[in-house]
């Protein structure tokens, strides 16, 4: 008798697996740098160079996807999904320079044109944070996606400093 993990490791060819993250990479509309800096914001600690290596060489079949790999590519995909049936509709306005503003969820989104097509995605709460500047995208639809994630991302990362915060008080007995 085979157990569960026997039986789904031999499911899937590496060619088949790398396959599913190509169109998990495909659905997201990223490269595998895109992931990578996906991977470093949700907390993978390597180096870049080894995770873009580790993506790339999962891609070219020289090594079998993982499956916390191919888990994280889909759950971004899910993510996107439900980014999207939340935030798709919302309304743009095209400024004078050809940059597109929005406003959501306290934060100011300004997508704004760059060089060969391409698009800078830039986010600024109503406090003054905001997070860092991604790299370009390749579309305005590609920016405002990109927009949306860093917007959750973003406001994850708000809530997990308020928690930070309110910890860090209740040792020291301020609350």
């Amino acid at each position: 008798m085979t157990t569960d993990s026997q039986d789904l490791d031999s499911v899937f060819t590496s060619a088949e697996l790398a396959a599913m993250l190509q169109r998990a990479l495909d659905d997201l509309g990223w490269k595998p740098v895109d992931l990578r800096d996906q991977m470093r914001l949700a907390g993978d600690y390597r180096p870049v160079a080894t995770i873009l290596r580790g993506i790339n060489r999962a891609l070219a079949g020289d090594i079998k996807v993982s499956g916390e790999l191919l888990a994280y590519a889909q759950q971004m995909v899910r993510l996107q999904r439900r980014l999207l049936r939340t935030y798709g509709n919302t309304p743009w306005k095209e400024l004078g320079d050809g940059s597109h503003t929005a406003q959501l969820e306290d934060f100011t989104i300004t997508l704004m044109p760059e060089s060969k097509g391409r698009w800078r995605v830039n986010l600024v709460h109503k406090g003054g944070y905001s997070p860092s500047w991604l790299r370009w995208q390749d579309s305005l639809q590609a920016a405002k996606n990109m927009a949306f994630i860093t917007l959750d991302n973003a406001q994850n990362w708000m809530f997990e400093y308020a928690e930070q915060r309110a910890r860090e008080a209740a040792a020291e007995g301020l609350v």
